[in-house]
């Protein structure tokens, strides 16, 4: 398949089921390291936070999300936290293992993505391009 034919489909949804399975994996990573110590029970509530924030991101875009989180409207931002959350779920056992490399390997993915011009972001990434158009530009830092 040739990059140009490429350029005009919409891949909104495949990213949004991408990012919602994301979501879910990691949170259940996290629920699942809550009971094994008292490094483990902080590192599992960090993980089900960032699950809990990508999938959030799916359904609603915050003004407030974007001025602090903006990493989470690139495709490079969102694959390298993806990369980092991957590395902090993959460890103790092989469920979690395959999850984080699963979620590795999907956050490289991601990261490629940003260098590819002719795939568009979906519309909940744009920032202020996409559902944040209404937001003040001087609002955003």
């Amino acid at each position: 398949m040739d990059l140009e034919e490429v350029r005009g489909q919409d891949f909104s949804p495949v990213f949004k089921i991408v990012n919602l399975v994301i979501g879910i994996l990691s949170t259940l990573s996290g629920v699942s390291q809550l009971l094994s110590g008292v490094q483990s029970f902080l590192l599992g509530l960090f993980i089900i936070a960032g699950g809990i924030s990508i999938g959030f991101l799916e359904f609603k875009v915050a003004p407030q999300f974007y001025n602090y989180c903006s990493f989470f409207y690139s495709f490079i931002g969102r694959g390298i936290f993806y990369i980092f959350l991957g590395v902090l779920i993959s460890h103790e056992n092989i469920l979690r293992i395959c999850v984080g490399i699963v979620i590795i390997i999907i956050g490289i993915g991601y990261s490629i993505l940003e260098f590819l011009p002719s795939i568009e972001p979906p519309e909940n990434m744009q920032g202020e391009n996409g559902l944040l158009s209404g937001v003040d530009a001087e609002d955003v830092i």
